[in-house]
């Protein structure tokens, strides 16, 4: 039986990161209509690195040749890649066909919530710079908003496959050795 590529891993593993990804997008996408909604993508952003552990150690398990450092990284980047891609194309979806003006509604979302609390007198010089930036049409599409975001996850994947590859490499190390002995 032939090896598979640390990149076909990868790509298997991209599907169920692509989809945690998704809802944790459709979290933030849908908070203009149900605004209690980001208050879950904190939850979903802390249990991402389990996800990922999880993936990555399928990866190890499944092929102990990748239980390497480098390629245990490799395959948390790439995994994470694949996964903001998907995540970035159904979001994609969402916001041509169902919400066009996201950003816009977002950011005047933010300043209705800003003017209508207690403090909004110590918000003034904010508020009045994001209603310049909206009238400015200064803010990003949310095409533009979705790729920045989009790389965004690939950077903070990428060091977050480097903590957790580093994590995984030295308790293979351990466990071999306890074996050896």
């Amino acid at each position: 039986m032939q090896k598979k590529s640390i990149y076909k891993y990868a790509s298997e593993a991209g599907l169920p990161a692509g989809l945690y990804l998704t809802i944790m997008s459709a979290c933030l996408l849908l908070s203009v209509k149900f605004p209690g909604l980001p208050l879950v993508l904190f939850p979903l952003a802390l249990g991402f690195p389990f996800i990922l552990w999880m993936l990555m150690k399928r990866i190890s398990r499944e092929e102990p040749s990748y239980n390497k450092f480098s390629s245990l990284w490799l395959g948390g980047i790439y995994t994470v890649i694949f996964g903001s891609l998907i995540c970035m194309f159904l979001s994609a979806i969402y916001i041509v066909v169902f919400e066009p003006g996201f950003v816009q509604l977002y950011v005047s979302n933010a300043i209705q919530a800003v003017e209508s609390t207690p403090m909004a007198d110590q918000y003034q010089p904010t508020i009045r710079l994001m209603k310049e930036a909206m009238d400015a049409h200064l803010l990003p599409s949310g095409l533009e908003f979705l790729t920045s975001m989009a790389w965004l996850t690939c950077f903070v994947g990428s060091i977050l496959s480097l903590v957790l590859a580093l994590i995984m490499s030295k308790s293979s190390k351990k466990v071999s050795r306890q074996y050896s002995a």
